[in-house]
């Protein structure tokens, strides 16, 4: 991989129980320490879709944070970030919940050695397509495996499907915590090219992003649950 001029990374999300949040920075050589730094100079706002437009406010250094705005599943907001003279647009539309009902728990096989899964439940809503972002937390720290899947398996039906990894250090007794969330389509093909990387199942090259001007990084409006289980010993 080449070693490219830095450009600019947009990290946003807006969600339906935190405040909106976009991070900003500078991408960094392959061969660099993977530290992005911080892009203290933009100006943020989010444009609900009855025209209200909201600032974000930086609260550190590439952190910028509006904590009045929650977002209304259903509604489709506007990321605008002015940087150096550039604007930089995105929109996303947060979709209705699906409910994360329960956090299931099996054993399978895998490569010999038996390892627990956790199945997220959920029904999924027939004749409407829906995608899903999974983000899983052991003994409170973050996974770093991509999970995202649209429904073409599960449509109109009950889901549970598993989390599962091949790599997997989950053991009896340790605490997980799944946050589900429920996100647009450009998001998916946005996660989902993450994913396909991780696997080595694609070209490496940056996923497309849904920033216009040639960026890195995504803005995405979903909803988010989380619930948490308890391994069995």
């Amino acid at each position: 991989l080449k070693n490219a001029p830095p450009v600019l990374v947009i990290e946003g999300m807006i969600t339906n129980t935190s405040p909106a949040r976009v991070l900003i920075s500078k991408s960094v050589a392959f061969s660099a320490d993977n530290v992005f730094p911080p892009v203290t100079d933009a100006l943020v706002t989010i444009t609900d879709g009855g025209g209200n437009v909201y600032p974000l406010l930086q609260t550190s250094p590439g952190t910028y944070v509006n904590n009045n705005l929650l977002g209304i599943p259903g509604t489709t907001y506007r990321l605008q970030v002015i940087e150096n003279g550039t604007t930089y647009t995105a929109t996303s539309t947060m979709p209705l919940q699906v409910n994360l009902d329960s956090l299931l728990v099996s054993n399978i096989v895998f490569a010999g050695k038996i390892i627990p899964i956790v199945q997220p439940k959920y029904t999924d809503p027939a004749n409407v397509a829906n995608y899903y972002w999974f983000i899983q937390y052991i003994n409170g720290i973050e996974n770093q495996r991509i999970f995202v899947w649209d429904d073409n398996l599960t449509n109109g039906g009950i889901s549970t499907r598993p989390l599962i990894e091949p790599d997997s250090t989950i053991n009896p007794g340790d605490t997980i915590m799944v946050e589900m969330r429920c996100i647009d389509k450009p998001i998916y093909q946005y996660v989902r090219g993450l994913q396909d990387l991780q696997n080595n199942a694609a070209t490496p090259a940056n996923p497309t992003s849904n920033i216009s001007g040639g960026v890195l990084g995504y803005f995405s409006a979903h909803t988010r649950q989380r619930k948490s289980v308890i391994i069995p010993q």
